[in-house]
């Protein structure tokens, strides 16, 4: 049977071995990339992690230490990064080799904490969720937005909770600002919730039903909270 990472086009499963070796020096550079510049510093003080039903963990970005300790202490059988390959550098190294020292699969996958992603993307993720091994960390920068329209998927999908309830991972304990630029992803799950036809399931509405192009249009933020967002709190 494939890998999680071959059946779903939009999910890498990353291997410590395919990435450049590094000289010390050049992995020093990244710890103080993760510490200093990916406020890593703040994360020290507060993971923002929580557990959901059935063994989910959701946070912000981990440090190595992070992984290695979670990992052993919540016997993790997943970890995955919503921040994407291509914008990754230093954090990707760091939490991919941390994750091969523990044989633990690391996958990596692109969300949106303003945006809405294609609905190619959002079926692989849907897939991805409904059959991804527990117990499992999901993350992404801080665990505000992307980690939190993640965990709305898994309570759905995985939980069969009803939307309207999953919801509740978007919500301000966690850091999301739901009037901001970040709330597109509020806009989206309630779109679901507005415009789906009679026992239209989430899937299906998702495969048939779903405009992103649309849903961008009748999305209005409030601006200086997404300033506020993009400036202070610095969010991807």
């Amino acid at each position: 049977m494939n890998s999680l990472g071959e059946r779903f086009a939009h999910v890498k499963q990353i291997a410590y071995a395919e990435l450049p070796s590094r000289s010390p020096w050049e992995r020093l550079l990244d710890h103080l990339y993760l510490w200093l510049v990916d406020h890593g510093f703040l994360r020290a003080l507060y993971d923002n992690r929580y557990r959901l039903a059935g063994d989910l963990y959701r946070s912000g970005q981990l440090s190595p230490s992070q992984v290695r300790q979670l990992s052993r202490e919540l016997k993790l059988r997943s970890l995955i990064n919503l921040r994407g390959y291509k914008r990754q550098g230093a954090t990707l190294r760091l939490e991919a080799e941390a994750s091969h020292r523990r044989r633990l699969p690391f996958f990596v996958i692109r969300s949106l904490s303003r945006g809405l992603l294609s609905r190619e993307e959002l079926l692989d993720i849907i897939g991805f969720v409904k059959t991804v091994e527990l117990p499992a960390l999901v993350h992404c920068k801080s665990g505000a937005d992307r980690v939190g329209h993640f965990s709305v998927l898994y309570r759905h999908l995985r939980l069969g909770e009803p939307i309207e309830r999953a919801m509740q991972e978007l919500h301000w304990r966690y850091g999301h600002i739901a009037v901001a630029k970040t709330g597109m992803l509020d806009h989206f799950f309630d779109s679901y919730l507005r415009d789906r036809a009679p026992f239209q399931s989430f899937e299906d509405w998702v495969r048939h039903s779903y405009e992103p192009a649309k849903l961008r249009k009748t999305f209005k933020p409030v601006g200086w909270l997404s300033w506020v967002v993009d400036h202070i709190l610095r969010r991807e």
